[in-house]
């Protein structure tokens, strides 16, 4: 309760302050803010497709929030990027200048508005020049030549137009444009606030065709140069690719080949079948060629003769050539039907032949028998056979030789085409990969376009930007508001920082907090406003508080010393003798015998008595008073003994409430204290303002209804200022009535 009261008394002592201090900054601000700029604002929603609409690639997978995300991130940014809103500063610029009108309002600019741009580009350097790039009969045309003339340069004006502070068409005004994504929603929402409702509704409306274009162009341009090179380099790879495969053709026309795999398998096949039959002709050949060696050396002479006939040699010349003949038809793999003829045809003949060496060698034959008792027919018949059979074996391994040397020259032909046909495939068989592999790329190309044209087709302008009629609200309330409660907390806070640094006693609570010293009371000093006249009486009052504070701690005395009462400061000038001589002449109208002795008056103290007193006898010999009133110098003159405080039956430390306890005051005072151990040791503070005294002594003169009720307010009465208003409003109605 006690800090809340003297809360309450630190906001009543700047009252003041807060007063005039709030009153004349919330006066300033109202009279800074009383022509405030009207905004207008426009706003447009813009449909992106990109969280929920349809994709080539989409199907029934689930929602990717993380690419979401950024694909509307990307969105945001396009429309805020800086290439973005410097075309809306462009097409803004020159719409203005082509439909604004110096003495009219439009839908396109205020009068206001284009006077200032109008005078400020004739006045520029070369405002001849720009005003000749504008074509009243086409926006684009002026766009072109806006941007043609545009150098970045300091002293180009479209340049500056844009990046210096221009409030309609630079950065720093268009980057106000907000755009916001509304919760998780394909919905953008843009707006715009600026003190002319046309150029807002103009520049929300060439954003929006501007930021379509730009993300068209972006997404666009990229996926055509992709398609581009993908085309590009499947033209490239379908030429080698042709190239490649007419060079194999080529080469299997020139070399014969039409199956190579196949053919080699077949050589393969037939080159076995001739290693087999070249050993049954080879084994043939020679068993047949030792056979007839083995008869002839059992022939006998007349045998002999008829085997030399020659007649006989060409018929078995003739049986070799029919012989071979037939061996090379049957050693073909695959006989046709002329074959087969010839082949019957020529065993047709070789039979006869065969008849025909016998008739010959039966002839010739003398004997029916040779030596050994053999048959001499049957041996020239067997030799003849096996004569046969020696062409027929000699002629197959001669035709099976001869196959084998084709065999092995296809061999030697076959080898060098196959590995470079095996190469050129491998060749052919890669281009092809990599051109399946582009035609690939090309097509996921393709559909990534027609995906984009279906997300641009979904950038659909939900909200059109309206034309706005009145202005928003200023915030001039706002800025009042603020005004007032920055600088209430301002004065507030500096109050309440130096109440906090502040050490000057001042009242109760800080000389309590500050001393560490309980404080008895508080005496008034002489005021110089309107309470002038009531300082005796205020003194009056002080007095007789001093008085009865004191008076309670007279409870016994020493024998032959009366009650003494110890006047003490810490510094000279702090009002000692004026409460003293108040405090005996007050004594003395009510009867009381007192006694006041002052040192430098009464007592020395230099004086070895003062110096050594163990009691006030010692410098001062009592003439019978009931009270002593003794002032000390202040302890920064002088000392004085523990005997002497100890003596006394209350010790007051005077101190002015208007001054600042210093360093020294606090150590000086805390050795008071410890010299005063036994004896009571107060604060009494002087020159105190009303309300610190009132603590003490109850209100001060004059009492007024008006400073009755300021009281009771301070001291938090609330309960009973209503209870006195209300019973004098009963007694004003009381007094009506009679």
């Amino acid at each position: 309760m006690e800090y809340i009261i003297y809360l309450c008394r630190f906001l009543f002592r700047i009252r003041w302050w807060l007063i005039i201090g709030v009153s004349t900054i919330t006066l300033l601000a109202i009279i800074l803010t009383r022509n405030l700029g009207r905004t207008y604002r426009v706003e447009a929603t813009l449909y992106t497709g990109v969280v929920s609409g349809y994709s080539i690639e989409g199907g029934t997978a689930k929602t990717d929030w993380a690419t979401t995300q950024n694909a509307m991130d990307n969105l945001i940014n396009i429309i805020r990027a800086e290439s973005t809103l410097k075309r809306v500063s462009n097409r803004l610029f020159a719409r203005v200048m082509i439909n604004g009108d110096l003495d009219h309002d439009n839908e396109y600019v205020q009068a206001s508005s284009f006077r200032q741009i109008y005078h400020h580009v004739r006045n520029s350097r070369n405002g001849k020049e720009i005003l000749a790039l504008i074509d009243k009969s086409s926006e684009d045309k002026t766009v072109e030549n806006l941007i043609a003339y545009e150098r970045p340069e300091k002293d180009n004006y479209i340049y500056g137009l844009f990046y210096f502070t221009h409030p309609h068409y630079s950065y720093g005004a268009l980057k106000n444009i907000r755009v916001i994504q509304k919760g998780n929603s394909d919905l953008l929402e843009i707006s715009y606030s600026s003190n002319d409702p046309g150029i807002t509704f103009n520049t929300i409306d060439i954003l929006l065709e501007e930021f379509v274009n730009e993300y068209r162009m972006i997404r666009y341009g990229e996926t055509d140069k992709v398609i581009e090179y993908f085309r590009s380099e499947l033209d490239r790879i379908g030429r080698e690719l042709r190239i490649a495969e007419d060079s194999l053709t080529r080469y299997n026309v020139e070399k014969r080949v039409i199956n190579h795999y196949d053919e080699t398998k077949e050589i393969a096949s037939i080159n076995k079948e001739f290693e087999l039959r070249e050993q049954d002709a080879l084994f043939a050949y020679n068993s047949a060629k030792v056979m007839i060696e083995e008869l002839e050396k059992r022939m006998d002479s007349n045998a002999k003769r008829a085997v030399n006939n020659i007649q006989m040699i060409n018929k078995l010349r003739e049986a070799s050539t029919l012989t071979g003949k037939i061996s090379e038809l049957e050693t073909l793999s695959s006989p046709s039907v002329n074959s087969e003829e010839s082949l019957e045809t020529y065993r047709g003949q070789l039979e006869q032949a065969r008849k025909e060496l016998t008739d010959i060698s039966d002839k010739y034959v003398e004997y029916k028998y040779t030596k050994e008792g053999l048959s001499a027919i049957t041996v020239i018949e067997q030799w003849l056979d096996l004569v046969l059979q020696y062409e027929k074996a000699k002629s197959d391994l001669e035709i099976v030789q001869n196959s084998r040397q084709e065999l092995t020259e296809r061999y030697a032909f076959f080898a060098p085409v196959g590995s470079t046909i095996k190469r050129q495939e491998r060749s052919i068989n890669f281009t092809e990969q990599n051109y399946l592999s582009v035609l690939k790329s090309y097509n996921d190309a393709l559909m990534r376009k027609k995906n984009l044209e279906m997300t641009s087709a979904t950038l659909k302008v939900l909200n059109p930007p309206a034309f706005p009629i009145s202005p928003e609200p200023t915030d001039r309330r706002k800025i009042v508001l603020a005004a007032f409660l920055g600088s209430f907390l301002f004065i507030l806070g500096f109050f309440l920082l130096l109440e906090l640094l502040d050490r000057t006693l001042r009242d109760t609570i800080r000389t309590q907090r500050l001393t560490g010293s309980k404080v008895l009371g508080a005496f008034p000093g002489n005021s110089i406003l309107k309470y002038r006249s009531y300082n005796k009486a205020c003194s009056a009052i002080a007095t007789r508080f001093l008085s009865t504070s004191t008076l309670r701690y007279f409870t016994s005395r020493k024998p032959g010393l009366p009650y003494i009462v110890n006047f003490i400061s810490t510094v000279p000038g702090e009002g000692k003798t004026h409460l003293s001589e108040s405090l005996e002449e007050y004594w003395k109208t009510i009867g009381l015998n007192v006694h006041r002795i002052t040192y430098g008056k009464d007592f020395d103290i230099y004086s070895r008595a003062y110096i050594l007193a163990k009691s006030v006898t010692d410098f001062y010999t009592p003439t019978g008073e009931d009270i002593l009133i003794v002032e000390y110098p202040s302890l920064k003159d002088g000392s004085i003994s523990s005997e002497l405080l100890q003596e006394a039956n209350v010790n007051l430390n005077i101190a002015r409430a208007n001054r600042g306890w210093k360093e020294t005051d606090r150590i000086v005072f805390q050795e008071l204290k410890e010299q005063a151990s036994k004896a009571p040791l107060f604060i009494y503070l002087n020159c105190a303002d009303r309300e610190v005294v009132q603590d003490f002594t109850g209100m001060l003169p004059p009492y007024t209804y008006i400073r009755q009720q300021f009281y009771r307010l301070s001291q938090l009465s609330l309960t009973e200022m209503i209870r006195i208003s209300n019973t004098r409003r009963k007694d004003k109605k009381e007094q009506k009535g009679k």
